[in-house]
Parts: structure tokens; C-alpha cells; sequence
């Protein structure tokens, strides 16, 4: 049988076969990540880190290690999941947490000199993630610095399934878009995933978001976070806070026992609206919700509060100062020890489909807001007012 060879202008399609056969063959570099085995392979979570590339996973097997963590770009760091370690077992509040999380533990106790227990690499978009620890006791550092246990800062990391508790320098989890000590911003947002945490007894406050961070706060358990200190009394850590620009999206949390559920300082303008869905604030020695503008002029800073359960919070249910755009809705707030609602010094509100009873002065107290609509709301059994307004304007 004669042989067939292509001719000149048959090649060009030979090699587009060619090139189609070949293009599934092409590997990405997921395909060459490796599991590097604490401490089977290494001695410690450092060693490992080091020595992870782009793509790895660091797995730990259960114990305490007392080192600090700084985390590589592109490695996750994920606690060993064998022997029942998913299984759902009682935790340290009132929710579940994974088997893997109690028994995986990084300890600061030891590390004498000054820093976050864990942190990742700034600015970049490099996928990480930090799953199913207990970080735990880091020690009173001399310095004074406002240290918290995790930082996050101009990167995107999902954090899961992890405990933060023993901070007795400041706060659980640092999320923002600046630079060192708070400076100049970085190029790159703070979009961390944090997510089915539970952040217990630290100093200050349990996540803390600065501008620049867009995080997603969803599904933690926060509490007994507060200030402890002789003549800080006054003083309020929240649950979950936030500063000027920042603007995380708040959902599904529990949040008891702290200063406030969820509290904002110098509440400034941008696009976005501050979003608190879904939550359930409870037993707060101060507002369930507190947030504080800065109160200048022309401003934008907007919240939308919406879906939460607010009840036996210490003072107000939810409370707005100095604001500009106020949206309430579809929310139950109960038994607070005073307002249901307290907004003051507010541009524009809508507080509409609400149920609010129980509270110990006004249902809604409206002080010199500007305008409002206030429609189909269920206020009922409030001790002083369903609805209070002072120095209102038409």
C-alpha cells in the first residue's frame, strides 16, 4: 500500500490537529501542588511554610505548637481531618465547631517578642486559606501595641472554621486595606472570606475592619469581648467593628456579651452601603448596632440594616449618629433597656416592616433627622412611646 505524506497546503491543518491533541495534555500548576505534613515531613508549621510554593497545602496533625505563623502567598494551612475530625462536637459558646478545630492548636504563650500570632502577605490577590485552628494565649506584651491575633491587610484569604480567644494586647482579627500602622493604603482591597469563626474573650474587639476592607463576615459566633481594664468602663468594644471607609458585609452572626454587636467610628463616605443582614445581637453591655459618623457635610455614608434580631441589649437596639443614609427593615428588636431604634442627627431614614416591642423607652426615637419614612412597622408594649420624635423637620 503507497504511503500518503500531506501536501504543502495540507500541513497548516496537520499542525491545528496536532495542536488540539496536545492542548488537553497541558498541566496547571494545581496539578503539581503537594500536601506538606506537619510533623511528619516537618517539625514545624515554619519549616513547612518555607518550604511551600504556590498551590501547596500545609496540613497539621493534632498537638499545640507555640510559634508564630506568617503565611506564604498561595498556601493554605489546614488542620488534618482524619479520625472523625469533621465531626461537629460542643464548643466553646453555643456553637458546633469541627473536631479538628479543639484539638489543632497554635499557642503564642511563648513568643516573647512583640507581634500578630498569624499574618499573610500584603497586597496581593493570591488565593489562601487558614482552616480549623485554635490560636490561643498570646502573652501581655510591654509595649503597649494594639497587636491583634490574626492581620490581615490588602489581601483576600478565606479564614474558616478557626477559634481566636487569650488576646490580652487588643482584638481576634484585623481585616483592612492599609499599610503599616494604619498609613498609607495599599493597592489592593481587603476582601477576606471569614466565615463559621468563633472569636471569644479578648481584650478588644473580635474582627476589626479599616478602610479598604471589603470583607465577608458570615456565619461567627462572637463573644465576651470587652474591655477589661481598671477605668474602661466606659470604653466599648464591638463585636464586630468598623472604621471611616470600611465596609464589610455582616451576615449570619451571633454577636452576645460583647460592647456592642456591631460598632463603627468615624462612619465615612463611599459608594457602597454598609451591609448588616441576618444577624442575631443579644446581651450587649452597650447597642445591639452602634455605628458614628463623623458628621460632616455632604457626606454618603450609607447602612442598610435588615433581617436581624436584636433583643436585651444594654442600651439601644439599633443606634445611628451622625449618618447619612439609614435603611431598617424586616428586623425583630426586643427588650432592649432603652429605644428599640435611636437615630439622631440622621440625613434620610427609611424604617419600614419592623417589629419592635418590649423596649424599655420609645419603640423609635427620631431625634433632629431630617426626613424619614417610617411605614408598616408592628410597635407594641414599649414602656415611655411607640414613636418619639424630637426637633423633627417636614
Amino acid at each position: 500500500m503507497a504511503k500518503i505524506f500531506p501536501t504543502f497546503y495540507q500541513l497548516p491543518q496537520l499542525v491545528l490537529c496536532l495542536v488540539s491533541v496536545l492542548l488537553p495534555l497541558t498541566v496547571s500548576t494545581d496539578a503539581w501542588a503537594e500536601d506538606l505534613l506537619v510533623p511528619d515531613d516537618f517539625f514545624s508549621i515554619e519549616e513547612a511554610l518555607e518550604e511551600a510554593v504556590d498551590g501547596d497545602t500545609v496540613i497539621v496533625y493534632p498537638g499545640v505548637y507555640y510559634e508564630r505563623i506568617v503565611m506564604k502567598e498561595g498556601v493554605n494551612l489546614v488542620s488534618f481531618d482524619g479520625d472523625g475530625g469533621n465531626d461537629p462536637v460542643d464548643g466553646p459558646g453555643m456553637k458546633k465547631v469541627l473536631r479538628r478545630t479543639l484539638r489543632t492548636i497554635i499557642d503564642g504563650s511563648e513568643i516573647e517578642e512583640p507581634g500578630y500570632l498569624i499574618s499573610f502577605p500584603k497586597d496581593t490577590t493570591a488565593s489562601m486559606r487558614v482552616d480549623g485552628f485554635t490560636f490561643q494565649n498570646m502573652p501581655k506584651y510591654v509595649s503597649g501595641v494594639n497587636l491583634f491575633i490574626m492581620e490581615i491587610r490588602g489581601c483576600s484569604p478565606v479564614v474558616e472554621n478557626n477559634i481566636f480567644t487569650g488576646n490580652p494586647n487588643w482584638g481576634a482579627i484585623l481585616s483592612t486595606g492599609l499599610g503599616v500602622g494604619m498609613g498609607p493604603a495599599l493597592d489592593t482591597m481587603a476582601k477576606p472570606l471569614i466565615k463559621n469563626n468563633v472569636i471569644y474573650n479578648n481584650y478588644s474587639l473580635g474582627i476589626g475592619n479599616a478602610t479598604n476592607s471589603a470583607a465577608h463576615i458570615i456565619d461567627n459566633e462572637i463573644f465576651d469581648n470587652e474591655y477589661s481594664a481598671p477605668g474602661e468602663a466606659d470604653r466599648v468594644a464591638p463585636a464586630i467593628g468598623i472604621r471611616e471607609k470600611g465596609r464589610p458585609i455582616i451576615e449570619n452572626n451571633i454577636c452576645y456579651r460583647n460592647g456592642t454587636g456591631v460598632g463603627a467610628i468615624n462612619f465615612d463616605s463611599t459608594e457602597e452601603p454598609l451591609i448588616i443582614r441576618g444577624n442575631t445581637f443579644f446581651n450587649n453591655r452597650r447597642a445591639g448596632i452602634g455605628l458614628l459618623g463623623i458628621g460632616s457635610l455632604n457626606t454618603n455614608a450609607k447602612a442598610i440594616i435588615e433581617n436581624n434580631t436584636i433583643y436585651g441589649n444594654l442600651a439601644a437596639g439599633i443606634r445611628c449618629i451622625k449618618s447619612d443614609n439609614i435603611v431598617i427593615r424586616y428586623n425583630t428588636i426586643f427588650a432592649n433597656r432603652k429605644s428599640g431604634i435611636s437615630l439622631w442627627n440622621v440625613d434620610k431614614t427609611v424604617i419600614e416592616d419592623n417589629e419592635i416591642y418590649g423596649n424599655l423607652t420609645a419603640g423609635i426615637r427620631l431625634l433632629d433627622v431630617a426626613a424619614g419614612t417610617v411605614q408598616r412597622n408592628n410597635i407594641y408594649q414599649n414602656v415611655t412611646a411607640g414613636i418619639d420624635c424630637i426637633g423633627w423637620e417636614k
